[in-house]
């Protein structure tokens, strides 16, 4: 009788949660990754009061899925429709529509989930 000895992967893995580590110091709105792979990525922003500069208009390649888990935001789109954010309100922004963050929270961090696919 023979035996297959197979030794098994280990998997190695570190739990972050998405609540903690949120800077000091948010003179410039942070963008973190967190997963980059298959043409799938997703990030943590933070953001205190910050705004897309004017004229500045996001026109994105891929699509964005949108998650606000904390505070609040205002988002415009090319054709001036306003979509407010609080937590837990979530949308899905096809690739090159045209928007623009108008206003985030100045009493707390607004903490965004953002998926680009």
């Amino acid at each position: 009788m023979s035996f297959l000895l197979i030794e098994s992967m280990r998997c190695t893995m570190e739990k972050h949660n998405i609540f903690n580590q949120i800077p000091v110091d948010l003179t410039h709105e942070v963008f973190e990754p967190l997963v980059d792979q298959h043409g799938v990525s997703i990030e943590r922003i933070i953001s205190k009061k910050h705004v897309t500069p004017g004229g500045q208009w996001y026109d994105q390649d891929r699509s964005e899925w949108v998650m606000v888990l904390q505070g609040e935001a205002k988002l415009v789109f090319e054709d001036l429709e306003v979509v407010h954010l609080a937590p837990g309100d979530h949308i899905n922004i096809p690739a090159h529509c045209k928007h623009r963050v108008i206003w985030t929270s100045d009493t707390t961090e607004t903490l965004w989930l953002a998926v680009h696919y």
